[in-house]
């Protein structure tokens, strides 16, 4: 992981905790349950095969696919993001 990726996380860390504070100011307690998914595509994204770094709507929708391929297990399209082989 780069330095990049980790400041991303660490970002979204404190902006989930920001979120469970104002939570918790509109409903009086803190859920601490907010799905992390801020910059989570984006650090994936980053550590994926080159491929995926492109930004053109081809490589961007099948890095999309590929993610919400719930069919497939986390580590099968961790293999095919990391190793760039899959079909369109």
């Amino acid at each position: 992981m780069e330095k990049r990726d980790m400041a991303l996380l660490i970002e979204a860390e404190d902006e989930l905790h920001n979120m469970d504070m104002a939570l918790e100011q509109l409903a009086g307690h803190a859920s601490g349950e907010f799905i992390r998914l801020d910059y989570v595509f984006d650090v994936i994204q980053h550590n994926a095969h080159p491929y995926f770094s492109s930004e053109s709507e081809e490589t961007m929708q099948a890095f999309f696919d590929i993610m919400q391929d719930r069919d497939k297990t986390p580590e099968e399209r961790a293999e095919i993001l990391m190793n760039g082989t899959f079909q369109i």
